[in-house]
């Protein structure tokens, strides 16, 4: 099966609708790190929450440049032609973009609040206030680029 490209509103319903995402940070001298995150899309934008010191804030503030993937490893496929001829079935995505710590509480709280409705699923919760935001760091990442593929078996 030949990979398929997804179109830009697919990638953007497949990177929405998973739950745990990969960040990639890089250092001043170009060192990169790579941190799984929970996080929420909205309105384009990729939103994550951290404790307020670490390494990847450490990155984020000498370098912006980001990149984010999501992904699904469905299985691998096996063939009596040999190993060159097994293949891994998947979907995938990646995004480019830039990251901001999001100074404002309010603005914190909002996203939060978005993060804690995703992950509650669908139960009652209390909602996060601007004193509670100010305990935690969230990023905002600005997609520049997006793209997705996939190689799944035929339907």
């Amino acid at each position: 099966m030949p990979i398929q490209w997804m179109s830009e509103e697919d990638a953007y319903r497949f990177l929405a609708g998973k739950a745990e995402g990969r960040l990639a940070t890089a250092d001043r001298a170009g060192q990169p790190y790579i941190t799984p995150v929970n996080y929420v899309v909205h309105d384009g934008r990729v939103y994550f929450h951290s404790k307020l010191t670490g390494r990847k804030l450490d990155n984020l503030a000498e370098n912006e440049q980001v990149c984010f993937e999501v992904s699904d490893a469905i299985k691998i496929t096996n063939s009596d032609a040999g190993p060159c001829s097994c293949a891994t079935r998947y979907s995938s995505v990646l995004a480019f973009g830039t990251a901001r710590i999001l100074s404002d509480e309010t603005e914190k709280a909002r996203v939060l609040n978005l993060l804690v409705e995703k992950y509650a699923g669908g139960k009652a919760f209390a909602p996060v206030d601007e004193r509670q935001a100010a305990g935690c760091a969230v990023v905002e990442i600005r997609i520049k680029e997006i793209s997705g593929k996939r190689n799944v078996d035929p339907e």
